[in-house]
């Protein structure tokens, strides 16, 4: 009975891992996309940068970098 007990804490901590890289992802896709707005590309440097060490820290999910890149290449289409 603990070993259900431990799996079900171990997958509701890992679903909330899950939300908040998804909620930083969304963070950084919503400021790429203001920096691109205004025309700042200083700031989408800075966004990739970080996206760029989000990727590498957390391996394994979609590349936030390569969404940044799909979302540059659609604007310039």
């Amino acid at each position: 009975m603990p070993s259900t007990v431990t799996s079900l804490t171990a997958r509701r901590s890992s679903m909330t891992v899950e939300d908040a890289l998804a909620s930083i992802h969304a963070g950084a896709i919503s400021e790429y996309l203001a920096a691109a707005l205004v025309g700042s590309k200083a700031g989408m440097r800075a966004v990739r940068s970080r996206a760029h060490a989000l990727d590498i820290a957390h391996p394994g999910g979609p590349s936030l970098v390569d969404q940044l890149d799909a979302l540059r290449t659609q604007a310039a289409a």
